[in-house]
């Protein structure tokens, strides 16, 4: 048993360097040269202030040391070390054997204590001790590091499916935003359209006078200065936002119900907004980013109506809410509505109801992850009713709560 202790501590410690500390030269001499036996990296101090400056030049495993020295007592050397390094291990060899050291040591927190003489045993029993406690102790610092990695790495796949996530939710909103364009542009686009055939037909009937035609170029002009408009408004509102300013929230709400002007009037969807003009709305925070959220949620409200394909009325209603700390925006739909399961599903990345070529399922995923996260608020859906003019209506319910307005920390 013995032996093989021996031999344990002898294939262990020969990666340790050890750090020596003893007054009297003829046991630190005799010591060190057992402990070659052991170790191959020893250094020896001749009191404490002595092993005190060699631990601060240098990285142990191991500090042997005496109690009483001069300059600077063991004990007083471990309290300085302790409060550089609170894990290194140290095993005190001392003749004193008064309940006081035992207290004091301990309270420094050694990991052994031997009384001099010493015994060969005695002495291979503390290193056996040190050494277990230097393994445990490596054992959980790459245990510790292992889980770092893993936390590091799927941290780094959580970032990496985020960025995908922002991308495909960009993509989807370039063909939301060519999508409304064309229904921006259907109308004038069709007067376009009959102002060169009424250029034609009055070149057949030669009426084509000077009048006509100056008549015919102004409102042509005007048409396409209008479409002009609608594309630097497009641009305007898919331009991100460089800083965190306060901004209107009636205003961006307003911003983002010009973008879907021309869908809502082709599709005969009619729009209600309800609130208070007493009420304090404003917030702090990328208006760009509230913006898009807000679109998610027309656009959604719009689709369930659209697929509902209903020959009644086709309403989306807006309710926003002074609450005093917070402010609730919510968006109704008389569309299809939300069953409780889809309640529970709707904001999961690439879930959506949709055919393949109509829906990517990220809108609502990256809307609630921005009004978590970024806007430090909350997102819910529910199915409800709304009424206007007393007539009552059926269908889903996005309600956004934001805190008041409040220069938020750069956590945001």
């Amino acid at each position: 048993m013995f032996e093989e202790k021996i031999a344990k501590i002898h294939k262990l410690s020969r990666g340790l360097k050890l750090l020596y500390v003893e007054d009297n030269e003829s046991v630190r001499v005799t010591n060190i040269e057992l402990l070659k036996n052991f170790f191959t990296d020893i250094d020896s101090a001749n009191d404490g202030h002595e092993g005190f400056e060699k631990f601060k030049q240098s990285n142990y495993d191991i500090i042997i040391t005496d109690i009483n020295m001069p300059h600077l007592s063991g004990i007083e050397m471990i309290d300085l070390i302790r409060e550089i390094d609170k894990d290194v291990t140290i095993l005190i060899v001392s003749a004193y054997s008064e309940i006081e050291y035992f207290t004091s040591s301990i309270k420094v927190g050694i990991q052994g204590y031997v009384i001099k003489p010493t015994s060969m045993e005695q002495l291979m029993d503390a290193l056996d001790n040190c050494i277990d406690f230097i393994e445990d102790k490596r054992s959980k610092k790459e245990y510790q590091e292992s889980l770092e990695h893993q936390v590091d790495r799927e941290s780094k796949k959580r970032e990496e499916t985020e960025a995908l996530l922002i991308q495909q939710s960009k993509m989807a909103s370039m063909g939301e935003m060519i999508g409304n364009i064309a229904h921006q542009w259907r109308q004038p686009l069709n007067e376009l359209a009959l102002l060169i055939q009424s250029c034609k037909s009055a070149y057949q009937r030669d009426m084509l006078s000077e009048e006509f035609i100056d008549n015919r170029v102004s409102k042509g002009m005007l048409l396409i200065d209008k479409m002009s408009d609608t594309i630097e408004n497009f641009r305007n509102f898919y331009s991100p936002s460089k800083n965190r300013l306060s901004f209107s929230l009636i205003e961006s709400i307003e911003k983002s119900l010009a973008i879907f002007e021309g869908s809502f009037r082709n599709n005969d969807i009619e729009l209600s907004i309800e609130y208070d003009e007493e009420g304090l709305y404003t917030f702090y925070g990328y208006s760009d980013e509230f913006e898009q959220v807000f679109v998610n949620l027309l656009s959604n409200a719009k689709d369930s109506i659209v697929e509902k394909n209903s020959m009644g009325d086709r309403i989306i209603h807006i309710k926003i809410l002074d609450q005093g700390e917070s402010i609730e925006i919510e968006v109704c739909d008389n569309g299809l509505g939300l069953s409780e399961a889809l309640q529970h599903k709707v904001f999961e990345p690439y879930f959506t109801t949709k055919d393949d070529d109509q829906g990517t399922g990220i809108g609502l995923y990256m809307s609630k992850e921005i009004v978590d996260k970024h806007l430090k608020g909350s997102i819910e859906a529910s199915n409800g009713t709304f009424k206007i003019k007393d007539k009552e209506y059926t269908g889903a319910s996005f309600k956004i709560i934001l805190p008041h307005f409040k220069e938020l920390d750069d956590e945001l």
